[in-house]
């Protein structure tokens, strides 16, 4: 428990990094990072099959061209 006349908000900010989308066959990806450290974060699809394809998991990395 803290005792203080600072916000909350300041003391336990959080720093998201930003989420990056892609598109792909089927669906979208969403993913953090840049430069080759990109690892995926969510999958957007209405093909349930992409939800068992290990390689959209999160925290697969993925490499775009």
């Amino acid at each position: 428990m803290l005792y203080t006349v600072v916000s909350e908000y300041d003391i336990f900010l959080s720093r998201e990094p930003k989420r990056n989308y892609l598109n792909v066959k089927g669906g979208k990806l969403e993913y953090i990072g840049s430069g080759k450290n990109k690892k995926i974060v969510g999958l957007f699809s209405t093909d349930p099959a992409m939800y068992l394809n290990p390689k959209y998991r999160p925290g697969a990395a993925i490499k775009i061209k």
